[in-house]
């Protein structure tokens, strides 16, 4: 297939059959504003803003930013402990199908051998191919890259002031050119995010692409041949590489184009179409910071299950260190995901959802940014997802006494018209084959004049006898396979 540059051509395009199965990514926020390590990674911006936080620390510690602006960081954005071979390989651990890194972020600094900007990581900070060496790590363990650009909001980052370095036409490679507060960027800037973003899609062939929000802006928008350029180059090259590709989005493509990324978000219901949440592993900052709030092991499994449930897929950021070490908390949360996405993966790859995801007291809210808070689920909340010929049933808590009720009849996950349950049903628990899990129906009403198979008041639960306390090795979320219930 060929495309065109029209909304209409390129909305034909299929989201990967992969990214329905594949549920999980991480990727990489880094660059020299890892350096500072405080704040979050938007320091570029807030060390030039008077009044913040930020700024004041920047003053202190560093000067005034007149005299030491944000470029100063790069020589100590060294990279020398960088090892794109042991990223890779804590992802694979980590149980990831996808992975990828900010290519380049708002700040401008470009972490690809760039023939387009100076700015880069071949040129200055590690000297090497970020990018390519990621690239080529990740596929040699038979994962899919990821390259995601924020470089669309360059032009309105960073605060412009003649005493810095912003102003200066010596640094617009890296702040953007020289402009007034208010100024609309010109066609050229357009064309030039454009060219960036063609050359890594043409040097390294990602798997999948995820773009911040700058795009979707009126200057953008008033030169949409530029992106609809983009988005159908990309799918081109992917028809002559032979394979499945993709684009993810804020909501800034027509519908039906690319995959819809909501950043750092829960969903309250099921979609008909897979998502993807992007979120970080520290709840305070996507780059790195000295004064990191990791997310527990079982807010990162809960969430998790949450997703695929609703037929989203979680990206997983982590910020390094800036000499390309991977902090210590984050190790341990991703190695410990990776062992209990080991043993519950065959509930969580190739499943589909079903028309209900699941039940229980606990309220789950959508909204952008909410999923950087916790979320308490219980014993009672459940979430369901659909094999080749199992139901899965998971368990956000263990029940305090080992009783589980079941409402929903695994039918109903298939048709919104199957509500009894079916006695011959085997149920087991993934991880633990060989703890004895019991298996009662109790029916709870029956409308009596219909026919069973067809009547909405024929209802009953499924009730589950589990041990008193998980079993040995098993925790976060616990998986309850289901055979024979759907028939």
């Amino acid at each position: 297939m060929t495309y065109d540059q029209t909304w209409n051509s390129v909305g034909r395009h299929h989201i990967p059959e992969w990214f329905h199965d594949e549920t999980f990514g991480i990727y990489f926020h880094w660059g020299p504003y890892s350096v500072p390590a405080y704040g979050n990674e938007w320091y570029p911006r807030e060390m030039y803003r008077e009044g913040t936080d930020v700024h004041e620390h920047h003053v202190e510690t560093y000067g005034d930013p007149a005299e030491y602006g944000y470029h100063e960081f790069i020589p100590d954005f060294h990279g020398e402990a960088f090892d794109a071979d042991e990223w890779a390989t804590l992802c694979a651990e980590a149980g990831a199908d996808y992975v990828g890194i900010t290519a380049i972020h708002h700040d401008g600094f470009a972490l690809w051998d760039s023939d387009l900007t100076a700015w880069n990581a071949v040129e200055m900070g590690p000297e090497r191919d970020i990018v390519g060496e990621l690239a080529e790590a990740v596929r040699d363990r038979d994962m899919k890259f990821l390259a995601a650009f924020h470089h669309a909001a360059n032009w309105w980052y960073y605060p412009r002031d003649e005493a810095y370095h912003t102003m200066d036409p010596d640094y617009a490679g890296l702040y953007g050119p020289p402009h007034e507060e208010g100024d609309e960027p010109p066609e050229s800037y357009v064309e030039r995010w454009r060219d960036l973003t063609v050359e890594v899609i043409d040097d390294y062939r990602p798997d999948l692409l995820w773009f911040d929000f700058g795009w979707g802006s009126d200057p953008f928008l008033a030169h949409d041949e530029y992106r609809r350029d983009v988005v159908a180059h990309y799918y081109n090259c992917a028809e002559e590489w032979g394979k499945e590709v993709d684009i993810c989005h804020k909501e800034q493509l027509p519908p039906g184009v690319g995959i819809v990324d909501h950043e750092r978000m829960r969903a309250e219901d099921v979609t008909l179409q897979p998502w993807l949440t992007d979120t970080s592993i520290d709840r305070a900052s996507w780059g790195y910071i000295e004064n990191s709030d990791f997310k527990s092991v079982e807010t990162m499994v809960t969430g998790f299950v949450d997703r695929v449930s609703k037929n989203g897929n979680t990206l997983l950021n982590v910020g390094p260190k800036p000499d390309g070490t991977i902090p210590e908390g984050a190790l341990e949360r991703l190695r410990a995901f990776g062992d209990w996405l080991e043993t519950n993966r065959e509930a969580m790859s190739g499943t589909r959802p079903g028309w209900t995801f699941g039940e229980g007291p606990t309220d789950v809210t959508s909204g952008e940014f909410e999923e950087a808070t916790s979320v308490a689920f219980t014993g009672e909340d459940v979430r369901f997802l659909r094999g080749t010929d199992e139901v899965y049933v998971v368990l956000l808590d263990w029940p305090d006494d080992g009783l589980v009720e079941v409402e929903t009849s695994p039918r109903q996950l298939l048709s919104v018209s199957g509500h009894r349950q079916s006695r011959d049903t085997d149920a087991s628990i993934v991880g633990a084959p060989d703890v004895d899990v019991a298996l009662d129906v109790a029916e709870t009403e029956n409308g009596g004049w219909w026919p069973p198979e067809y009547d909405d008041a024929q209802t009953s639960v499924l009730q589950l006898e589990l041990p008193a306390d998980p079993p040995n090795g098993l925790d976060h979320a616990y998986v309850i396979r289901l055979e024979g219930s759907q028939e």
